[in-house]
């Protein structure tokens, strides 16, 4: 993951650049029995709602997941995957790209879970000027940009544009990684926890939005697996290369 911040007015900008993405056109429900182990993993459409929740929805869920475990056990800087089952709750598992450069884990995860994997994807996270104080700031313009997805997307959209992106699971690439962007339709908060992934005080942080490549996979049968991916900014300030050794157990 790769850090950096930049005041602005009000807020603060705050550019992980991790693994992840998805997005598309119509909606397509998908019920948990659609979503059943096979035996060819499965790379669920963008445009269908997972549990209930579309894509975007799912990396909300992620950054707020991803920020709830302290840095010291935080899966995204597990070098073993050790730390892969903490935060996980119901049919959807988290799993976490890396601070940076090669990674491999092994982990067991039960049956019939279906996986959400960032790739690469970046965050922002905000803060109105009133709740804190802040040299120079102007609560008009804090709350002017507040209340505008675009405006705030537009600070992070760059860092993903031109990416490079590899995907396999089982040695079988996935399909076009161009089509699993994913940005924040809705503006969400973020609870910081003590010793965060970002070295920020603990707290309530809003308005956050997000954007980047994700992939959710169907169920993997039950059995080993290697899910392989790798991902680097068009600048090259950023690049990462995660390989899971699943048992679906």
């Amino acid at each position: 993951m790769n850090i950096t911040a930049k005041p602005l007015s009000s807020t603060t900008i705050f550019n992980p650049a991790c693994l992840l993405g998805i997005l598309a056109a119509s909606a397509l429900l998908l019920s948990a029995a659609a979503l059943q182990a096979g035996s060819v993993p499965k790379v669920i459409s963008p445009r269908a709602k997972v549990y209930g929740k579309s894509l975007n929805e799912w990396s909300a869920a992620w950054w707020q997941w991803a920020t709830s475990i302290p840095a010291t056990q935080n899966p995204l800087a597990d070098q073993t995957g050790e730390n892969a089952t903490l935060g996980q709750t119901g049919g959807v598992w988290f799993l976490a790209g890396n601070l940076g450069g090669p990674t491999e884990r092994s982990i067991v995860i039960p049956p019939g879970k279906t996986l959400f994997v960032p790739l690469l994807n970046t965050v922002y996270l905000g803060f109105p000027c009133d709740d804190r104080e802040l040299p120079g700031c102007e609560v008009d313009q804090a709350l002017e940009a507040a209340n505008d997805i675009a405006t705030l997307l537009s600070f992070i959209r760059p860092s993903m544009q031109g990416a490079t992106l590899a995907c396999e699971v089982d040695g079988v690439p996935v399909g076009d990684l161009s089509e699993q962007r994913v940005e924040s339709s809705a503006l969400y908060s973020l609870d910081l926890v003590e010793d965060n992934i970002f070295g920020l005080p603990a707290g309530p942080y809003h308005p956050c939005v997000d954007t980047g490549y994700y992939v959710m996979l169907a169920p993997l049968s039950v059995g080993s697996h290697t899910l392989h991916f790798a991902a680097a900014t068009a600048d090259g300030s950023f690049s990462l290369e995660v390989t899971y050794q699943i048992m679906v157990e």
